[in-house]
């Protein structure tokens, strides 16, 4: 969330330096419009919009085993001997190769004919248990929940975006301050100069006026670095691209916002952070409730066709043997069958692990839940933070002209009686100081206002709600 300590930051930078030495961005860009290019094209959007595509495909994927029936074909051509044996055996998982046939009078044979095996099978899911209904739940809620993570991100990008960008802004009039500053303190060098060539003022005048002239080019050039680099950290929440643009400050630098009401209740039903957390607890109750289902059986509707051929004759010659033909003949089809009817299998022994995954499950959910606690917290103690940064902007607002106004008159007495002779270069010195702390305090304190307004809005959820203050003014 966002952290209000925008003006202490600016002042330690620029007060201190006193004391101590992907789609293209408009050449001018409004709040609005950055808005709008982080939401279109920085990269955690677009991945989440993906994620809520796989969320779907998956789902689709997954439940197409009860909306639609399986169709399986396989078919083989072998050469192999035949010989059988009396007794059981057991697949073990398919490993286990059988042979078909009776047991020849005659013993076993080494000779090998060639034998086919096709089958077509067909088999639907004609009842499940309620399988089917908490798994289309399941997928549903987590197609939600992925939704939901998009619109959280959306939320936070905007809110991102539109704080680095009244950041961006108070930085540029920074340097529109050092600037004035800059032409203030030339102007009283240049005339500090003449004087001193003159012998009108002692040389000391001239040194400290050069000194003041020099600290003045330091602030100017600090407040464009810092200016620049918070325009290239603005365009990179815009998707990347040129930060060689323009800001549109007359809307902020004229006017403050509509009174903002105090708002003393999280609107959790709202909010895309806390839905998020709440449709991330719903995904979990439903994963929860078709593990539990999983265990119980499916019914099927099976349906099978199948041919056999061999080269095994099924007549026997006057001995009682099996005429073998090696040829490839064998592969003919000579035995046709079909089958149809319905089917079942449950393993009835997974009740056990199912019912430790449900638990576990119904842990991870009640984790969730006090996450979606805990943040709920975590925004009812911003939205108040909010409501107390915005009354105290609104305050500091009011006082900020009053003081440049103090220090402009200042700076002119000051100067004047300089001019004068009445008082010396320190007491000028001073006074530019103190006019340009002012002319700072002066574009911060406006630019609070609109920041604390906008970390209301993240704190309720309410971006939009921002947005459209800044659209009025």
């Amino acid at each position: 969330m966002i952290r209000f300590n925008f003006a202490a930051c600016l002042l330690l930078a620029l007060t201190s330096w006193q004391n101590t030495a992907g789609q293209s961005i408009p050449k001018t860009l409004s709040l609005t419009e950055a808005v709008n290019l982080a939401v279109e094209n920085y990269p955690s959007v677009k991945i989440k919009a993906a994620e809520i595509q796989a969320t779907q495909a998956e789902s689709n994927a997954q439940l197409m085993s009860y909306n639609r029936p399986t169709l399986s074909f396989q078919a083989q051509a072998l050469f192999a001997t035949s010989n059988q044996v009396r007794g059981t055996s057991f697949p073990n998982g398919g490993t286990a190769i059988s042979s078909t046939g009776s047991i020849k009078v005659n013993g076993y044979s080494a000779d090998a004919v060639w034998s086919s095996f096709s089958t077509i099978l067909g088999s639907y899911k004609i009842a499940s248990f309620g399988k089917k209904r908490a798994d289309e739940t399941m997928y549903r809620v987590g197609t939600e929940q992925a939704r939901a993570d998009y619109d959280r991100e959306i939320f936070d990008q905007k809110a991102r975006a539109a704080d680095a960008y009244l950041m961006a802004l108070v930085y540029q009039d920074a340097v529109q301050v050092q600037q004035k500053n800059l032409e203030r303190t030339q102007q009283f060098f240049n005339v500090i100069q003449a004087t001193a060539k003159a012998g009108l003022r002692p040389g000391v005048d001239s040194s400290m006026a050069t000194a003041e002239l020099s600290k003045a080019t330091l602030l100017l050039l600090e407040s464009q670095r810092l200016a620049k680099d918070q325009k290239i950290k603005l365009a990179q929440l815009l998707g990347g691209g040129s930060s060689d643009f323009q800001l549109v400050a007359d809307r902020f630098n004229r006017s403050l916002p509509n009174q903002s009401p105090v708002v003393s209740e999280l609107n959790a039903s709202e909010h895309p952070l806390l839905q998020y957390y709440q449709k991330r607890i719903g995904f979990s109750e439903a994963k929860a409730i078709s593990i539990r289902k999983s265990y119980l059986p499916s019914i099927m509707a099976v349906g099978a066709l199948w041919g056999r051929g061999s080269g095994i004759s099924d007549k026997t010659d006057a001995d009682g043997n099996f005429n073998y033909n090696a040829s490839l003949s064998g592969l003919r089809f000579r035995a046709y069958n079909y089958m149809a009817g319905v089917s079942t299998l449950w393993n009835i022994s997974d009740v056990f692990r199912t019912r430790q995954q449900t638990k576990a499950q119904q842990f991870l959910t009640e984790s969730y839940q006090q996450g979606y606690n805990q943040m709920q917290i975590q925004l009812q103690g911003e939205l108040e933070s909010a409501d107390l940064q915005y009354s105290a902007a609104l305050q500091t607002v009011t006082q900020a002209p009053v003081q440049l106004s103090a220090a402009q008159d200042a700076y002119n007495q000051a100067d004047a009686r300089y001019k004068a002779g009445l008082s010396t270069i320190l007491e000028l010195t001073q006074a530019v100081t103190l006019l340009n702390r002012a002319e700072i305090d002066q574009i911060v304190a406006h630019n609070n206002v609109w920041r604390a307004l906008l970390q209301k809005a993240a704190a309720n959820g309410n971006i939009n709600g921002f947005l459209s203050q800044v659209n009025q003014n």
